[in-house]
């Protein structure tokens, strides 16, 4: 009886310090999500005219090339900023000159060579979680930076049996253009960390009508 008591008490000791091992036991982490990532990528990028410095409202299609930096701040929301680079392109706008007379004026047509630089901070929200493609939503304000070059010969104008002369004109501004984008992608993974990124975009120009955007390229996180 007592040698059967013995045993016993040894199996349960056993049992009681094997449990409280696996008790001690630490779990397996979870998997760290990366902090940042980067993506550049190539698209189309469709402007207001009025916006480029156009007197008529109409859209004007650019190539573009875009990279961006994004910060996790959760598995899902994520801040991010954006810089494109558009070609420089010809446009021209017109200006009433008026004449010496003082009857009315005379239309000229001035040549612009205009250069963009933007830049888009971005609130994205990205759902699913380890899954191969990743859709996200995201809202922003496209900061356009123009750089514009104005030029035309000198004229000689007739109107109304005036003769009037308009003079050279060579001239450079620039202006900043703020406007609302919403966007909607997807983050197609290649392998743990490498990734392409599909994107659509709408921006709003000065009177409300909408400019679209397409966009692929590559990235990683890290």
């Amino acid at each position: 009886m007592v040698r059967r008591t013995v045993i016993a008490l040894v199996i349960a000791a056993t049992l009681a310090g094997r449990s409280a091992a696996i008790a001690q036991t630490p779990s397996p982490a979870a998997p760290q999500m990366p902090a940042w990532d980067a993506d550049f990528s190539l698209g189309m990028i469709s402007n207001s005219g009025r916006d480029e410095g156009d007197d008529q409202e109409h859209s004007s299609v650019h190539a573009e090339a875009r990279v961006d930096f994004g910060h996790y701040w959760t598995q899902h929301l994520k801040t991010e900023v954006g810089l494109a680079f558009l070609n420089r392109w010809e446009d021209y706008s017109y200006e009433t000159v008026p004449i010496p007379s003082g009857r009315g004026g005379n239309y000229v047509f001035t040549n612009n060579s205009l250069r963009m630089v933007a830049v888009t901070p971005t609130f994205t929200y990205q759902f699913f979680e380890n899954q191969f493609a990743h859709p996200y939503v995201s809202a922003a304000a496209r900061v356009s930076l123009f750089d514009i070059h104005s030029s035309r010969y000198a004229q000689t104008v007739t109107q109304n049996g005036v003769t009037s002369t308009v003079p050279a004109l060579d001239r450079t501004s620039s202006k900043v253009i703020v406007r609302p984008v919403v966007a909607a992608g997807f983050k197609s993974y290649l392998s743990e960390h490498a990734f392409v990124r599909t994107e659509g975009s709408t921006m709003f120009g000065s009177d409300g009508s909408p400019h679209i955007a397409l966009r692929v390229g590559v990235g990683f996180d890290f």
